[in-house]
């Protein structure tokens, strides 16, 4: 079964933090609002080992995520759905570290996905840059786990209204995605661990994807 949905401090850099709360507040003109994260999934009947409380990823004032999916039809859809949420947000909050690494990327990431994840994030590092603004995660599309068990996710990741800022000088660059090319496109796959939770195992990026046109 596959389900979709449309998109809908530093002193140096106040004003620009202020005008990307306000457009994540407003939203654009050709966007919806920008959606509430999905909830935890309810535990009832899990182990406390499946069970992974992660409230600390609270990304800075200075980057968003609206991550726009489709209704969470199935237990099983919710917990594909919230994990590639938290999955991202902690590549994100990863961005913004000295050194890349992050305790809650292995708690959503594994295997050929986690190296994936882990070189998305190195250029940010090597470059002491981060990103100041709102990443617009559309056009998300969920296939069910099939015989081999494994689920997958794909979205449009429009970092258009994300501009590089200088983790030193705190101040801010170019934007991450010219205006004038089509946002990125990517594909996750996920399978159940031993722990009974959801990780991305693999993640597949093109960028300037006339998928996302």
């Amino acid at each position: 079964m596959t389900r979709t949905t449309r998109r809908p401090s530093w002193p140096l850099l106040a004003a620009v933090v202020t005008a990307s709360a306000l457009v994540a507040a407003a939203g654009c003109a050709s966007s919806p609002a920008t959606p509430p994260p999905i909830p935890p999934p309810a535990t009832v009947g899990a182990t406390a080992a499946a069970v992974h409380q992660d409230a600390r990823i609270t990304l800075p004032v200075t980057v968003g995520l609206a991550f726009h999916h489709p209704m969470l039809a199935s237990r099983a859809e919710h917990e594909v759905l919230f994990t590639v949420q938290q999955a991202m947000r902690a590549m994100v909050q990863a961005e913004y570290t000295s050194d890349g690494h992050d305790p809650e990327l292995t708690q959503y990431w594994q295997g050929v996905g986690l190296a994936e994840a882990t070189a998305q994030i190195k250029p940010w590092v090597a470059r002491r840059e981060q990103p100041v603004g709102v990443i617009v995660l559309s056009d998300t599309q969920y296939t069910a786990p099939a015989g081999t068990g494994r689920a997958k996710v794909s979205f449009c990741a429009d970092w258009s209204d994300v501009v590089r800022g200088d983790s030193r000088t705190h101040v801010v660059g170019a934007a991450v995605q010219p205006k004038t090319v089509h946002p990125t496109y990517e594909e996750l796959g996920l399978r159940r661990g031993g722990d009974r939770r959801w990780h991305v195992v693999s993640l597949a990026v093109t960028p300037d994807s006339p998928h996302c046109s």
